[in-house]
């Protein structure tokens, strides 16, 4: 049976066809790259040990009881990225305007997607990451109530980086402000009214032994922060003493070595003992000679250099006598005779 098809419906179906095989190709071309880079991003964010850096966070124990990586999460993205990149070729292909605009609106608000779901991430890292530090300093001072610390540090930084992920995300807040405001102000209700059903049904015992509990924990923290405080101050007393105790060891090398070298010049023979000895002597003196030697008769005992002229002299052989006499002192100098 041949059938007769009408030439404008003939033209109609060739003018379309062109089209048809293009959106074909498309798909399929967008299906294989989705796919494609789907493994290739979890196989790069994989390799990058992201699994393994929030393991133990909330989050991570979050995805695992679902059976689910953020490495994979990530793949998917960025493989329906591609999908949508295909769909709108699609579209402009078939120039179906409305589904082109919608199309490119969800496109261009995926970067907003992504920005508040990292920072959802980033922040729920970043609230165990803090919760953990101050649990463990509250551990360290003796506090005992480490628990509700923790509770409350990590749903204070929830609350916080849930509003700015959405905020981020261009959604309107204004609701969920109120509802969390009325939550803090229920759940500050809801304290004060447990606490004045438990003063009225006499749970007055048990209120004053965690509040005892409460107060020894508080006065051992204190307490082990003015010793650390104290230790600081002793530490900072034992440093200064012992950087004092380095310049006077510093000062006494010094001058330990300053009369070593002193000795050593007294110790080196003199060419013409009578020059030294005047030199030496100066104002203080009066240098003369003697049989065998020399006679010095001393002015001013004070200022007299004593210990260069005696150690001088004997050092180059001569013996040395101290006399007084009429209220003066003398230093006789002869040569040793052996």
């Amino acid at each position: 049976m041949i059938f007769n098809i009408p030439k404008d419906i003939l033209e109609m179906i060739l003018s379309i066809l062109p089209k048809i095989v293009e959106v074909a190709i498309v798909l399929v071309l967008g299906f294989i790259v989705g796919k494609l880079v789907g493994r290739v991003v979890t196989a790069i964010v994989s390799r990058f040990g992201i699994d393994k850096v929030i393991g133990n966070s909330s989050l991570g124990k979050t995805l695992k009881e679902a059976n689910l990586t953020l490495s994979f999460l990530i793949g998917i993205l960025a493989k329906w990225l591609v999908y949508l990149v295909a769909l709108i070729v699609v579209a402009d292909i078939l120039q179906i305007t409305t589904l082109s605009s919608f199309l490119n609106m969800v496109v261009g608000y995926i970067p907003y997607l992504i920005s508040g779901f990292l920072i959802i991430g980033f922040g729920f890292l970043f609230a165990d990451f803090i919760s953990k530090i101050i649990v463990n300093s509250l551990r360290e001072i003796g506090f005992i109530y480490t628990g509700f610390v923790s509770f409350f540090t990590r749903l204070l930084i929830y609350v916080i980086v849930i509003l700015t992920a959405l905020s981020v995300m261009k959604l309107d807040i204004t609701v969920i402000n109120i509802f969390v405001s009325a939550m803090v102000w229920s759940l500050a209700g809801g304290v004060a009214l447990a606490i004045g059903l438990a003063l009225g049904l006499g749970f007055k015992d048990m209120i004053a032994r965690n509040a005892e509990s409460f107060l020894k924990s508080v006065n051992l923290m204190t307490s082990r922060l003015n010793q650390e405080v104290r230790v600081k101050e002793l530490e900072g007393e034992i440093k200064r003493l012992e950087d004092e105790l380095t310049i006077f060891r510093k000062e006494k090398e010094r001058e330990s070595e300053e009369k070593r070298a002193r000795l050593e010049v007294l110790s080196k023979p003199v060419e013409n003992v009578e020059d030294f000895l005047n030199k030496v002597v100066g104002s203080t003196g009066k240098v003369a000679r003697i049989y065998g030697g020399y006679e010095i008769t001393i002015l001013d005992p004070t200022t007299f250099p004593w210990c260069d002229i005696i150690v001088t002299m004997y050092n180059m052989g001569y013996d040395v006598w101290i006399s007084k006499k009429d209220n003066k002192y003398y230093i006789s100098c002869k040569l040793r005779t052996e």
